[in-house]
């Protein structure tokens, strides 16, 4: 069975699931947790998921053993944005939207420094946001980290759909048949908004570390 949530349907599972993961009982429900249901000020029916989370460093050279940049493209640094220099921790926000073309739960994010600034894409790579092995054989420009063998950017850059604001998100071309490859083992499951909402952040968590 192949979901296409309507913007209804988008809505509902959100809140289902917010309500479901709201108490802490082990370490995949902390993983789960903390998000909470947004409204547009003005629009109704263009809600989302947000949550914020604090990240760290890495070690600075562990993106460049699998991240390879764009040797055309030069990194200005013009003071706007973090540096991974810093030791201070980092704020991410999360976001979980519909997207307008796939019809399925998309990933938006965003990382800033102690001052506010956000970082660059090179930097994003060396936070704990990203599993180390996500980016292997990727390419990464100031814009967007792609795999030869893939029609789709893995990660692009692009505004808040609701909100407007810049943010990095992950393409949710293939969503909804990873998410049903899971779910195929229960038809019954695979129906209910809940289960494919479940099924999707374990599908987010193989590349983003949801801590």
């Amino acid at each position: 069975m192949t979901v296409m949530f309507t913007r209804q349907q988008f809505d509902e599972a959100c809140r289902e699931f917010i309500h479901a993961h709201q108490s802490i009982s082990s370490a995949y429900e902390a993983r789960l947790s903390g998000w909470s249901w947004k409204e547009h000020h003005t629009l109704p029916g263009f809600g989302y998921m947000h949550r914020i989370v604090t990240l760290n460093w890495r070690h600075p050279a562990s993106a460049d053993t699998f991240l390879e940049i764009d040797d055309s493209l030069d990194v200005v640094d013009d003071g706007t944005t973090a540096s991974h220099d810093s030791p201070d921790s980092l704020t991410c926000h999360q976001y979980v939207v519909l997207s307008a073309t796939f019809r399925v739960p998309a990933f938006y994010f965003s990382i800033h420094g102690s001052s506010g600034s956000p970082l660059q894409l090179t930097d994003i790579m060396q936070t704990s946001l990203l599993r180390e092995d996500v980016c292997e054989g990727t390419v990464a420009t100031t814009f967007a980290v792609s795999h030869p063998a893939m029609n789709f950017p893995l990660l692009s850059q692009g505004e808040h759909p609701t909100l407007g604001t810049p943010c990095w998100y992950f393409h949710p071309c293939e969503t909804a048949s990873t998410v049903e490859e899971i779910l195929k083992e229960s038809e019954e499951n695979s129906r209910r908004p809940l289960s494919w909402m479940e099924a999707w952040f374990t599908v987010l968590s193989t590349a983003v570390d949801m801590q």
